[in-house]
């Protein structure tokens, strides 16, 4: 889906069996590593009604994540973020900026001036975030750590090898930079003119995600793959990139590899590059 990496799909004509975790195995690998897709603001609590992917996970010897916090490099992250020479006001008509603050005000509770100097797509995932939170009282049930840094943190008491896929530098670059100010203005403007479909989209990808239902979210991103621009560089560049670490990593150790659901579908997904390279790729 548009707008947060952790919303994305790829439209595909593939069908995919009701799975999160994937077994992957041949082309050389002595033992399988595992793939399973994420779902960033879920808290860790989901592993006990999960135990094959717990399982999985815990028998890996090795955990891959999309990339970790790196204290050291906030602050270079933040000012990425910064527009120097324009702010959110200027970029939009007075009428459309009074449109996207009123509703970032009653979504986040903040006031969109805080945040006229970083780039509009900053305000954009911020607002996606507080859609996905709100629609969906499921998420509080669950408890612990977001999931992806459960495993990354989990993994180094469990003594395993921890690898990330990209840097926080290469993600941040993917998300402030690969479009102009501008059309991060008007994407960001559509998305709030879109709200209802947000809401929709919010919603349903959490009860999807909990059926496991890899093929009912990559349908609900074909319905609304048109309402907010183009994004899918945010999966298609970061697989292929991805691609060129992932075999090497397998190679060394069972591993487990732990990235955000919609990276897995699709003919540029992960499921289907591994696949190419030789591997078998299961569902579980």
């Amino acid at each position: 889906m548009k707008t947060i990496p952790f919303l994305l799909l790829l439209v595909s004509t593939t069908a995919f069996s009701q799975s999160l975790l994937w077994k992957v195995s041949g082309n050389g690998l002595k033992q399988p590593s595992y793939l399973f897709g994420t779902y960033h603001i879920l808290k860790d609590s989901y592993l006990k009604q999960n135990p094959k992917v717990k399982s999985a996970y815990e028998g890996a010897e090795g955990v891959v994540v999309e990339t970790e916090i790196d204290s050291s490099a906030m602050l270079s992250m933040a000012m990425r973020g910064l527009m120097l020479n324009t702010s959110l006001n200027k970029l939009l008509s007075e009428a459309d900026y009074k449109l996207v603050a009123d509703e970032f005000r009653e979504r986040t509770g903040y006031d969109l001036a805080l945040f006229n100097q970083m780039k509009p797509i900053v305000t954009a995932t911020m607002l996606s975030l507080a859609y996905a939170q709100k629609q969906s009282d499921t998420l509080s049930t669950f408890t612990g750590l977001p999931i992806d840094l459960y495993f990354a943190s989990d993994g180094r008491k469990r003594q395993k090898a921890v690898n990330t896929l990209e840097t926080m530098e290469e993600q941040m670059s993917f998300l402030f930079d690969h479009d102009p100010v501008e059309k991060q203005a008007q994407q960001l403007v559509e998305m709030v003119k879109g709200k209802a479909d947000m809401y929709e989209m919010s919603k349903s990808v959490t009860d999807l995600y909990l059926k496991q239902d890899l093929q009912g979210m990559w349908k609900l991103n074909e319905k609304h793959s048109s309402s907010f621009g183009d994004m899918t560089y945010l999966i298609d560049e970061r697989n292929r990139n991805w691609m060129k670490r992932i075999p090497a990593l397998l190679a060394v150790r069972p591993t487990f590899v732990a990235v955000g659901a919609l990276h897995l579908p699709g003919p540029n997904g992960l499921i289907e590059l591994l696949k190419k390279e030789g591997y078998k790729v299961e569902p579980m």
